[in-house]
């Protein structure tokens, strides 16, 4: 009866967050979707009308619905090949024993720090600006064109601002894992012949497969509501070059002011988020149990 009465008191001082976190999920989601349904343009107030699955026929049949679809996995597969390759190089050299480790650290995690559109700026007007930019300089001290990135590799341009912001975070949970990998299996692999590169596929990758995992998962989350970043550099072109689904709905909602057809978007855009998030829980699920 203890048990029970504990159980009940319990479930009853939680209930007030667990109920407050629900409306604050449900209600904005409910309102997104009654939204998607109608016929609301702020430009004609009062001509509000049910649309049924209209404003999602037309979301789904805009010329720039497939591009933007592309280029959203194009970026998110794009940064986490940059990320985990890189997260997993610098956490292997941050392993070691070096010369002010604590200070390089701190510089290699630095720029998770900084907000994207200012890291956005940074690199769009000191680094890749073809006139005024490091790149440009650079380019022009070696007798070469300096390369106009936004204007003719404007994706690649995004992936690796985007990479650049996100690299700290994979070495950190990277380095974590490395940490707590025993040493006497490396060096007993040593006394046994086995080459660094041996060694790297069969002891320090495996172990850290999860670490790995999770990074993707945390990663890819965020990565598919990229949008700063595009809307400071690129603002979504040249034409539809660099425009994801988020700046899309974006475009949709605020620039045509249709909060019908962006709440048709967002819906589509939360749906499939979900998608990908139960996709990469239940790999990383499968990858914990083994």
């Amino acid at each position: 009866m203890a048990t029970k009465a504990s159980r009940a008191t319990a479930r009853l001082m939680v209930s007030p967050s667990v109920i407050l976190l629900l409306l604050w999920m449900i209600v904005p989601l409910g309102m997104t979707i009654w939204f998607s349904l109608l016929r609301y343009n702020l430009l004609m107030p009062g001509t509000e009308s049910f649309a049924g699955l209209e404003n999602y026929r037309y979301f789904f049949s805009d010329p720039a619905f497939w591009p933007a679809i592309a280029n959203t996995l194009t970026l998110v597969l794009g940064v986490l090949a940059i990320t985990v390759g890189g997260g997993i190089l610098l956490a292997i050299l941050l392993d070691q024993p070096i010369f002010g480790q604590g200070i390089v650290r701190i510089l290699v995690i630095a720029p998770f720090f900084v907000m994207p559109t200012v890291s956005a700026l940074v690199w769009k007007n000191m680094m890749m600006n073809p006139v005024n930019g490091l790149f440009g300089w650079l380019a022009r001290t070696f007798g070469m064109q300096p390369i106009d990135f936004f204007g003719q590799m404007p994706l690649f341009s995004i992936i690796v601002i985007v990479s650049w912001e996100w690299l700290p975070f994979a070495t950190l949970i990277l380095l974590t894992a490395m940490q707590s990998l025993d040493s006497e299996q490396l060096e007993a692999a040593e006394m046994d012949g086995a080459r660094p590169l041996a060694r790297f596929r069969h002891i320090v990758l495996p172990h850290l497969a999860r670490a790995i995992t999770v990074v993707i998962l945390i990663e890819t989350i965020f990565l598919l509501s990229i949008f700063a970043e595009i809307l400071v550099t690129t603002n979504g072109g040249p034409g539809t070059a660099t425009t994801n689904l988020p700046f899309l709905v974006y475009a949709q909602s605020l620039l045509q002011f249709d909060v019908g057809l962006g709440s048709a978007g967002g819906i589509f855009a939360v749906i499939l988020a979900n998608i990908v998030a139960i996709f990469l829980l239940r790999m990383i699920g499968k990858n914990i149990d083994a």
